[in-house]
């Protein structure tokens, strides 16, 4: 929050660096909030319209033991040696995600080539789960499927363009399903209505009611899957 003597009344605005408030200086804090909470679901809405990765982004060494997220449910990074692992490729064996690489790499090699192979494994999966959840989004709203592509997107989980091309971001698939069908539900409700017009939240509410609750836990959880 910052205060200037130049305004008379409380701000709010939201962009992809976040929410923030401007009050003017003589305004008491107690006010502020209460003009904070009654605005709270204007706030959320506006926030979704970016559908913005929240927080700071998480620190991932690439090493044995490290947990990485697939679909909501954690899993352990296990890194192997194999002198055959000319290149990085993951695979999933029961709760551990493997990654082998050739023996005499050195420590920076080795991380780079972990999150390569991370990186190639989650875009696989994205592009799978992605064209399956599409399907179950467009049938509730009762419209064909257009363009979906994957993407690497720092700053937004998925986007929609005028001709209803789907984009969406590949670290979603580390998400609960029910927070990958929000993002999709948004911008599948962009084919049919291009703005976040009264009649887009209408839309996104007809075909999940829970809708802010989901845009509240992906804010909560979004910095761990972004790396």
């Amino acid at each position: 929050m910052s205060r200037t003597a130049r305004r008379k009344t409380v701000a709010i605005t939201v962009g992809f660096d976040g929410v923030r408030v401007l009050a003017p200086n003589d305004l008491d804090d107690s006010r502020i909030s209460e003009f904070v909470r009654k605005k709270a679901a204007w706030v959320l809405r506006k926030k979704a319209m970016y559908s913005e990765l929240s927080g700071f982004a998480s620190p991932k060494e690439f090493v044995s033991g490290e947990t990485f997220h697939y679909l909501g449910r954690p899993y352990r990074l296990k890194v192997v040696s194999d002198p055959m692992a000319v290149v990085t490729r993951v695979t999933a064996r029961g709760s551990n995600l493997i990654a082998p690489i050739m023996p005499e790499h050195d420590s920076i090699i080795a991380r780079s080539a972990v999150r390569s192979g991370l990186r190639q494994w989650y875009i696989a999966h994205a592009n799978f789960q992605f064209s399956i959840r599409i399907q179950v989004v467009c049938r509730a709203l009762g419209s064909d499927p257009r363009s979906i592509s994957v993407v690497d997107q720092s700053k937004r989980w998925g986007s929609c363009d005028a001709k209803g091309r789907i984009r969406l971001n590949w670290r979603l698939v580390m998400a609960p399903v029910s927070l990958i069908d929000y993002v999709l539900a948004h911008e599948a409700c962009h084919m049919l209505e291009h703005n976040h017009s009264h009649r887009f939240w209408r839309m996104l509410e007809t075909i999940m009611p829970d809708y802010e609750t989901r845009i509240r836990k992906l804010d909560s959880l979004g910095h761990q899957f972004n790396w």
